[in-house]
Order: C-alpha cells, then structure tokens, then sequence
C-alpha cells in the first residue's frame, strides 16, 4: 500500500485522449463502488508516464473490472503496487500475452512470485506439465489438442513476462522457448505413436534452423526433418502427417507451431519421412552446399538413439566436402540471392533477419568460420550463435572487437525481433515504416526522450553497419572498388606582362632594397601562379654547410606567419635568419585588406638548417609544400581554429621527449621594444631573447592568437641570441598606438610565448592554448590585472596551467571557465593544490562560513543564503579536488574518489541537518506514535556507497525513517509528511551546477518514481525482504548501501536488515543480471563501439560479478560484505572465493578501466560518453598519450581487449551463464 493517503482523484489531474478518459471514469466508479483505496489508480497513473500507448494500458485495466470477482482482483492490486508495475509493462508491450492474461485472470495472482516464474524449466519438466494439462481421455481430439496450446498460452505467457521484465536474458528467453517447443513435440509424437500403436522411436525428429540451435523465437516456424531406420516408411509417414497436423492446425485456442519441411532430400517434393541410409546418400550426392550449411544447427530432439549416431557420424563425414573458397562463394552467394529479393520488394532496409548486417549476416559468418574451421577445430560447432562466436573468439578465430560487434548486434537485432513478434504473435521481421509506429516500437524497447524512435534508428545503424563490415571481411568475395586519387591540374598562365611591375606596386621599398632582381623577377612569377586551388608556391635551394635557402610565396591569411614557422619546425627546420613581407593594399582600393582577399599575398625567404642536421633533399620540400597547402586550403575556407588546433598539436610531438616529461624547460626572459616613430604605418616590434626550440613559431603565435597581424618580419640569430624585428597593426590595418593595448600587447605576448614554450606537458596542448587565450582574455579585464600577471609569470604556475587548461572542452566550458574566479586562486597558489583536507578540516570550513548565515531555525527557503553559501563553497571545494587530480596530486583514482566522497559526505551532513532544522521552525519535532522522537536515516548507494565517487558521479541516496505518528507543531502534520518534505527541501537545496554531477538521485528507493521520497522502516522492510516485490538489481543494489547521514543507530539497524535480506545463502540471480546488462547494452552503447563501462568486458561487469559473489557467499563470510569494490576483492581472495591469480587478473582489469574512464573524461567533451575513441582519430591519441601510450597508440587498444576479455572470462569462470 501507499505509505500516506493520497488526495482523491480526478480525471481532470490527467491530460488524457477521450476514450482514455472514459476508461479512467470507469476505473474510478468502480473503485467507489467497492470502495477500495483509490490511491491504486494514482499510483497506476504515474507508473503509466513511463510506457507507452496510455489508452490501450487503460482499457485493459477497465476490462479488469468486468472479470469475475473483480472488486477482489482489485483489493489484491491496491495492496500488491508491482503487480500494477508488472501488468503496466505487459499491456504496453504485448496484446497477444495481455489476452492470454486477461483469459486466464488467475494468472494475477501468481506474479506477485515472480521469482519462482522466472525458474527456468527443463524440457523433462514442460513434458510433464504438460502431460497433466490433458483430460483423461488422452485419445487424440480436438480437447487433447486445444489443452496443449492452452499449456503453450500459459507458458509463453511466463516466458514473455519474464522477459518484458529483464528476469530473462535473450539466451534465456531462447532456451525455454526451444525448450517448450522439443516437450511439445515430443509430447505430441508420443500421443500419436501410443493411438497408432508405433513405437514412439522407431520415428526420428531432428530440429533444424532456430529450433536446432536451441534459440526459438516466440513466432518462429521449426524447420523439422524426419528420419528412421524402419522399412514401414508409409506407416512412419502417416505418423508424420499427424505430427504436423497436431502442431500446425488451427483451433479455437490457436496453434502450435508452424512446421516447415523444405530442408528433407529434394524438398517439397521429396517423401515426408527417409531412411537415415537413403538420407546420407542424397546428403553425399545430391544435397547442395546451402543444404549441408544447414546442417550445423542439427539437433535429434526425438527418436532412435541408433539413428542418432549415424546421423551424427553420417553429417560430419559430410558437411566438410567442399574447398574454403567453394563454401564462401555459397555463402555469399545465397546471401546476395536473399537481399536481391527483397531490393525487388523494396524491404532491404530495416529488414532485422534477413537484410544487410542482419541477424542472418551474424549467423552465416559464424557457419562459414565453422565450416573452414570445424575438421581442425571440432570444438567450435554448435547449433547455438552465441555460444559459436564465444568458441571462435576462445580459439582466437575473432578478434575481440569482432566478437563484441558480432554478439552484441546479435542480441540487440533478435531482441527488435522478439518485440516486434511479441506484441501480436506475427511473424515479422520488419521495422515498421510509419514514424507513430516506429516511436511505438522505441518506446517498448526502453527508449525515451523527445526523439525516441531516432535514438532507436541510431542504435540500428550503428549496429547493422557495424555487423556488415565483419561479414563482407570473412564472407564478402570481393572488394568496393577505390575511387582513385584525382591529381589537380595546374593552373595555366594567365600571362607574364607586367607581372614584376604588379608585383613591386604592392611592396615596400624596402622589401626592393633586400632583394635582386632576379629574386623579385623569381617572386612575382611565383605569385602569378597562385589561385585558390594552389594557394601557395615553394621553391628551395642547398647551400653550403648543410643550409637551404626557401622561398614561400602565399596567398595571405591571418596568422600565416606562425602556420609557417610552426610547418618548419614540424619538418625538422631550424630558421636562422630571414625577411617576409605582404602585400599593401592597391592604391586605388578602399577595401581592407581581409583573410580572404586574393590580391594580397606574402613573401617569405629563410635560411634554414635542419634540427638533427641531418642531410636531406629536394624531395623533403615537397612533403612541405604539399602540408602547407593543405592549411591554407582549410583556413580559406573558414577552419582556421582547426589548423591551428592541429599545429599546435603537432609542435608539441615534435617537441616532447620521453625523458622532458620529467621537468619542463626554463622560460628565458622576453624583451619587446616597441617603436611607432619609425614606420608611418606599421608598430615595430623588436624582439630579443634566448633562441630555443621552436621559439619563431611560439613567438608569432603568440601575437597571431592575441589579434595581431604580422605585415614584415625580420630575422636574425647571433650567438643563440634572437634579434627579431617585427612589422604589425592590429587586424584592422592600423598602427598600435594606445598605451594600455600596448601594454596588453606587452604582457600577453609574454605569457603566451612562455606558455606555448610549455605545451609539450600539457594533455591536450590544443586545448590548453585556446583555453590559454580565454584565461587571458578575463585576467586582462580584472582591475588589478598588473599586479596579477607577477603571480602567472611565474615558471610553476605556468605548468600547472598549461596542465590544467590542457583538459577537455567539457571541463573548460562547463566547468573551469565558469569556475574562473575559483581557477585564478586555486592554480596561483600551486603550493596549496599539494595537500589533502581531511573531512574534519572540511567540516571545520563550511561551519565557519555558515555560522554567519544560518544561526539557528529559520523558515524553509529554496532561495536561502545558507543555501547559496554551500553550494558556492561545495563547487569550490570540489573543483580544488578536481585541480589536484589533474595535475597529478592524487595520483591514484582511488584518493581522489576518496577526496570527492568525504565532500559529498560533508555537504550531505550539513544539507540534511539544516533542512531538518528549518522544518522544525514550522511543523516541529516528527514523533512516533508512542512520542519517542521519530529519527531518519540517510543512506548511500551506488558510487557514493562504496566511496568511489567521480568527475561525473551522482549522489545516490535512499531516505529511510523509523514510523508514523505526528509532529509537534505550531503546525502538525504527520511525521510521513514531514519527511516527505525533508527530502523535498534536501533535493531543491543540493544543486547541481551540470546535470550529472553531484546530482541528488533517488530511484533506487522503492517502486523508484512512483513510490514516497522518503521511506518508513516498514516499508523498506516489506519491500526488499525475500518475500517482498524488490526487483533482483533492487537488491543488489543493497551491497553498496551505507549511513552517510542522520541517527547513527537507525542506520545500523537498516544494514542489519539489509544483511537479513540479500546475505541468505541463496543463489545470486545470474539471468536476471544478464537480462539487466542486456537493457544497458541496448542503450547505452553505441552499435559497433566498445563501451569502457557498460560494453561486455566493461567496468560494470567487474562490478557485477563482485555484486553477486558477495551475494552469494556473504552469508558464509561475514569479511566478504564490503561496499567498496577493490575492498570487496580482497576480502573474497582471503577467504578464498576467488584465487590468487583470479584476484590479480581482476583487480588489475578494475585498475586499467577505471584509469581508461578517468582518462577519457578529461580529453572527450562529454564526462558521460565513455566509448573509447576510433583509432587514428585525435581523441583516441590524446587518450593514448594521457595514458602513457603515445609512443605505442595502439597498444592501448590492444590493452583493453585484453582486460575486457579477462573480465569476460572470469565473469563467465565465477558465475556461470553466457560471457
């Protein structure tokens, strides 16, 4: 029941279609009339939000109250709040089972038990059961044949229920549908062979297709053949007859099973029953590859125990006839036949079975891999897919990654299967074309949100795609055909007359002064040529010691210059000295000079000597060139962030040694002189320092990213001292005159140039540049902004910006920029950053800081100042653990995790404490009913329950009080509505600046949205004890539960019970967790993808497989109920549930995720998004190179298979069930 009466309810409450609202009335006066508690239809109406099709949901439930006995069907639902949960799902998603249910309306009763339905049952046990369905009269007849699909009803109908409700996972679901379908025709042939007086053997009954694989659906046909080592083949053929009459006919309860025949000798034509001898010669000599491929799914359900082993001798003598390339070609070929069908019906796409990277693409390259392998390895042939893809990935047949797309699409495709077919027993395969259909069909496979059917598609795609390329790698017998590369053509002349006249019009006299006519005649050829194809020109020239004169002529771009000079150096360029110089407006234009103006372009000439010294040739300018002027094409076109991203990367590598990671270089001093009385028109720069690595490039990128525009530039070197020269204006073409913008000019040059200097030590130097330019943008705005710069200046300060800016854009947007008044403190002060606060040094601080806001009781406000305080300080506190763990303070995840925790503990105390406080201004004190105080307990759970918090986590909490009775006052209210409030006011006080962190979240309490924020103990206790309607990952979900806040003795006293209830002894529900990963996989990993939590292998089923050994043996060993998971290992080793080997194996898998997801969130913009990035693309290498595999990207990836596939093995060791 519900914990507190709710107010009457109205139609009106409800936005509902008209016959929804018609059937809601009629539940309503129905419930009236037999006054039961109408609080039944407002729980039914809020479980309701979350399915679909509200209007048949409600319709079912009124015929509900037309059975008989209704008002005491209805009673039973008002005290049993799952039953509405679980009849809820089954009216939504299936109106074949809703029948057979409302049929058969006793059936309610028994799913409140839903524990022992989800019992999987042997074939042995359906064909009993099933036998005691039939009268007495055993005869064969319609009743005998009505009884059976009565029996058939009743059983898909607990098959269906437990899958709708993830009890089954798809192995599960398959078996004992396979299962009850070999029972029935067991059954069946048993019948008929006792009416006929035939011995029930002398008629063998092999299952081909699904059947024989053991993985039914719940519409499919069973491919059947018939065999027999008897000569009374007209008497076996009657028997035959009748067997398939008994399954296939359609009475008034439906039928069995549609039987299909085509796959005996000769097909349709051939006899019904053969003789195993007659069988294998046609198998030798006539049968065709397709017809012996079909044969791996080969089962004897029924017969002989002779004719069995010949036939299995027999096929295995056989199947095996043809060459590898003969059995691909068949393959394929039937394959391609398949689709060329139903392209002509125009049903390719969204074909589930049958289509491109379809169920059939998965089974067929699972059946040629066995047909190359099966003489060498027997071992991997079995009728069963799932359990075929784990012996070829066991016997390293698959890659891991194949294995993982090949199971995964698997299960994802026939479970669009089996919805499909479930919700009106039709046997399709299609996705529906009309949109309202297809958002049906989502939103009964789980997913939700504004766009659920694209979600779904999305999810389809990447799965069918994804299954595709595995079977066109092993199957496909040819290759798509490469467009070939198109060479440009070269621009032709548009004629020479003038050009050097042109060409000098555009130039200072000073740039006549530096050079020959020859070189001037050399350039003005070279700046005819360029278009916007070939933006560029490169010529080069040796001389003498190894140096090289290059002369780069360009169409102009803001910051080309620094493209430039960081190109050189990424080819191994030292630049010794040097001049470059643009293009001035036309005389006669008044157009700006702008990026995108053809007519103004750039000459450049450098001495230049490679870094290692190194001799190189001609062809190494080539590579250059070619690299140049793919930038300039991109930032022509727009993506000049881009270029720039990449480049700075690309210094970075060059920059970064292995041994440099250890110390980052000195910052030399930079001295910039400005002159603005030697040019009309252009601010003079000149520029003196230590020359260093690279120095050109971070000095011009410095002034390109701080919005000057480089018009000249002259280059010297002597002595290793730089004396640089530069001409610029700001982007606007003028002179810098303005004594603050120079002196902003000044400084973030500077700073700038020091801080590309440090890029190489920064995860992500991109990003730290850009974000760089952001923090600089808000430094130079504060009103003491000089007196700041002292502090950044500073070479320790610098790295650890350089560090922490170096992040993904989703902490720099979502968090550090909008942190910045808490970044400038926390990073300046590096030393501060060194050490750890202890929860007590926490609880100390926020105390102080609230003692001034919240002196004693005060009337419950969301908008308080106390409130305001402490989320300010909680986000300070937590982004200070967040700087630490980025620069490498904590450096194992598990302090860090420990850090957040002993916050979220904190402010959880504080919150609680303040909003019990404030309450009690209004309502007072919540009593018992004996006027003891009424206390409450809250609890964690989830990540926060075993201390494993992290940058994404959410606050995990169940709110658990001791019983009823009222409040003190002024005002009095019971004490259930007092808590109810308590927690209210806790979730409106504990913000979350970002959805997901450190987000309050509640839905593990019980029946979740639709049961009371807060919890009476004899609620929690009802509802998650052995008998109660807790969901299995409910309990589960116990071991991690710990106090964290409220009366101490309460909180034990829940664990006490917690221990009672899931540390029993009994065995850990293996099939129900497979199911629930199963719904995880469906939506939450990306088809194609590895997932580093959720996919097989992934973290989860570290977590899992923990979960349910400490359920299973924590009654036997108390050492081993742990809520923290690397606790919880050791604790099983040292009893020794788990081995020493099996231990490491485990806890080093654990170690290497969790530092992979940790990784990730700092590099990727989403913390949610933990799919390991595709190879080669930058993600995956600022992933590799965070996690110290830069100089070896791949063996990341190589590193995650293999600990994936541990995980997956000894998940499947331990517990049992498919890996």
């Amino acid at each position: 029941m519900l914990e507190k009466p709710s107010s009457r309810v109205g139609a009106d409450e409800f936005v509902l279609s008209s016959p929804a609202q018609v059937s809601f009335l009629h539940i309503l006066e129905f419930l009236k009339q037999y006054a039961i508690e109408e609080s039944v239809l407002s729980h039914l109406m809020t479980v309701i939000e979350e399915q679909d099709d509200i209007e048949r949901i409600l319709t079912y439930f009124e015929r509900l109250t037309s059975q008989p006995r209704s008002e005491r069907l209805w009673f039973y639902l008002s005290q049993n709040l799952r039953v509405i949960e679980i009849l809820t799902v089954l009216f939504s998603r299936s109106q074949f089972l809703s029948e057979i249910l409302l049929r058969n309306p006793d059936l309610i009763f028994r799913l409140p038990s839903y524990r022992r339905m989800a019992r999987p049952k042997s074939v042995e046990q359906f064909y009993s059961e099933a036998f005691a369905w039939l009268k007495e009269n055993k005869e064969e007849s319609l009743q005998w044949m009505n009884d059976l699909r009565r029996y058939q009803s009743a059983e898909l109908l607990r098959i269906g229920i437990c899958d709708l409700l993830d009890l089954y996972d798809l192995p599960a679901v398959t078996r004992q549908l396979s299962a009850l379908a070999d029972a029935l025709i067991r059954l069946s042939l048993h019948l008929i062979c006792e009416n006929l007086n035939v011995p029930p053997e002398a008629l063998t009954v092999i299952a081909l297709g699904k059947l024989g694989g053991g993985e039914l659906n719940y519409s499919s046909d069973i491919d059947l053949l018939f065999l027999t080592d008897s000569g009374d083949l007209e008497r076996l053929q009657h028997v035959g007859e009748r067997l398939i009459d008994v399954l296939s006919r359609v009475t008034e309860e439906g039928f069995l099973y549609r039987v299909d025949m085509r796959l005996r000798p000769w097909g349709r034509v051939g006899p019904l029953v053969s003789t195993i001898d007659g069988y294998l010669s046609y198998l030798k000599n006539h049968a065709r590859p397709w017809e012996k491929q079909a044969l791996l799914k080969a089962r004897v359900i029924s017969g002989s125990p002779q004719v069995k082993q010949k036939f299995i001798d027999g096929i295995h003598q056989t199947i095996f006839s043809h060459g590898v390339d003969e059995v691909r070609a068949s393959v394929f070929a039937m394959k391609q036949r398949t689709e060329a069908v139903l392209k002509q019906k125009d049903q390719l796409w969204g074909e589930v079975k049958l289509g491109e990277g379809s169920v059939r693409d998965v089974e067929f390259t699972l059946q040629f891999l066995q047909l190359a392998y099966g003489p060498d390895e027997p071992e991997i042939l079995t009728g069963n897919t799932l359990e075929g893809l784990v012996r070829l990935a066991a016997l390293a047949l698959i890659d891991p990654d194949e294995y993982r797309i090949l199971s995964e699409g698997y299960i994802f495709l026939r479970t669009v299967e089996h919805y499909l077919q479930m919700m009106h027993y039709r046997q399709t395969h299609s996705l529906p074309n009309h949109p309202e259909a297809l958002r049906k069909l989502a939103r009964r496979l789980g997913y939700d949100g504004k766009n659920p059917e694209q979600v779904f598609l999305d999810r389809y795609e990447q799965h069918r795609k994804a299954i595709r390329a595995v079977f066109l790698k092993y199957v496909g017998n040819g290759h798509m055909s490469a467009n070939s590369p198109v060479n440009s053509a070269q621009a032709e002349n548009n004629g020479e007359q003038g050009e050097v006249t042109q060409h000098l019009n555009r130039m200072t006299v000073s740039y006549r002064e530096t050079y020959t006519e020859a070189q001037i005649a050399q350039h003005a050829r070279l700046a005819r040529l360029l278009n916007e194809k070939i933006p560029c020109r490169v010529e080069a020239h040796p001389l003498e010691g190894n140096l090289w004169q290059v002369t780069i002529v360009a169409l102009d771009v803001p910051g080309l210059f620094s493209i430039i000079t960081g190109l050189l150096f990424v080819h191994g360029w030292n630049i010794l000295s040097g001049d470059a110089f643009t293009y001035e407006a036309l005389k006669n234009s008044a157009v700006m000079p702008s990026a995108r103006d053809p007519r103004r372009k750039i000459v450049d000439v450098f001495i230049v000597q490679p870094v290692d010294y190194h001799k190189v040739d001609s062809s190494a300018w080539d590579e250059f060139s070619a690299d140049l002027t793919t930038c300039l094409i991109q930032m022509r076109s727009g993506e000049r962030r881009e270029v720039m991203g990449d480049l700075t990367q690309r210094v970075a590598k060059c920059v970064r040694k292995p041994e440099s990671l250890v110390q980052a270089p000195p910052l030399y001093p930079l001295e910039i002189v400005v002159d603005n009385d030697s040019s009309e028109h252009l601010t003079l720069l000149h520029i003196q320092s230590q020359d260093t690595v690279g120095f050109l490039y971070e000095l011009t990128n410095a002034l390109a990213i701080t919005g000057i525009y480089i018009d000249r530039v002259r280059i010297e070197t002597v002595n290793q001292r730089v004396r640089d020269v530069l001409y610029v204006t700001d982007l606007n073409g003028n002179k810098i005159t303005s004594e603050e913008k120079l002196r902003e000019l000044r400084t973030a040059t500077v700073l700038i140039k020091h801080f590309t200097h440090l890029l190489p030590f920064s995860p992500n130097p991109e990003n730290a540049l850009l974000h760089f330019r952001d923090f600089m943008d808000q430094l130079l705005r504060r009103p003491n902004w000089t007196d700041e710069v002292a502090s950044v200046e500073r070479p320790e300060v610098l790295q650890a910006l350089a560090q922490v800016l170096g992040v993904s854009d989703f902490l720099w947007e979502d968090f550090l920029r909008i942190q910045y008044t808490n970044l400038f403190p926390v990073v300046t002060d590096v030393q501060a950053l060194g050490s750890v606060k202890s929860r007590e040094k926490l609880q100390e601080e926020i105390g102080g800081i609230l003692d001034e806001l919240h002196h004693g009781a005060q009337a419950p406000d969301e908008n308080a100042p106390w409130i305001e305080a402490l989320n300010a300080w909680r986000d300070r506190e937590m982004f200070r653990i967040d700087m630490r763990h980025i620069l490498g303070h904590t450096k194992e995840f598990w302090d860090f995790a420990s850090e957040l925790t002993d916050l979220a503990e904190v402010v959880t105390n504080v919150t609680f404490h303040l909003c019990h406080e404030d309450l009690r201004s209004v309502y007072g004190t919540p009593l018992l009913d004996d006027g003891r105080i009424c206390q409450m307990s809250v609890l964690g759970l989830g990540k926060f329950g075993g201390r494993e918090l992290g940058f994404a986590s959410d606050i995990e909490l169940m709110f658990v009080y001791e019983g009823n009775g009222q409040t003190t006052g002024p005002k009095v209210i019971s004490s259930a509505e007092f808590y109810e409030k308590l927690v209210e006011y806790f979730v409106k006080a504990m913000r979350s600046r970002r959805e997901g962190i450190f987000e309050v979240d509640l839905r593990l309490r019980p029946y979740g949205k639709a049961g009371n924020l807060a919890v009476s103990l004899d609620a929690f206790r009802r509802y998650f004890s052995p008998s109660g309607p807790a969901w299995a990952y409910e309990r589960q979900a116990l071991v991690k539960m710990r106090p964290v806040a409220g009366d101490e003795r309460l909180g034990e006293t829940i664990c006490r019970m917690r221990d009672e209830f899931i540390y029993r002894g009994e065995g850990f529900d293996v099939t129900a967790m497979r199911a629930m990963r199963e719904r995880q996989i469906r939506h939450l990993v990306k088809g194609g993808t590895f997932n580093l939590k959720y996919s097989q292998g992934g973290l989860v089923d570290i977590e899992y497989l923990v979960q349910g050994l400490q359920m299973r043996y924590g009654a036997q060993y108390l050492e081993v109920r742990q809520t923290n998971t690397r606790d919880a290992m050791v604790a099983l080793r040292k009893v020794g549930v788990i081995s020493e080997e099996e231990y490491t194996r485990l806890r080093k898998a654990h170690t290497f995720l969790r530092w992979c997801i940790d990784s990730l969130r700092m590099v990727r913009g989403n913390a949610r998004d933990v799919t390991l990035p595709l190879d080669g693309t930058e993600e995956y290498e600022f992933l590799a190179q965070r996690m110290r595999y830069g100089d070896d990207p791949q063996k990341l990836r190589k590193e995650v298979q293999r600990y994936s596939e541990d995980v997956r093995e000894l998940n499947h060791r331990l517990l049992g069930g498919t890996p």
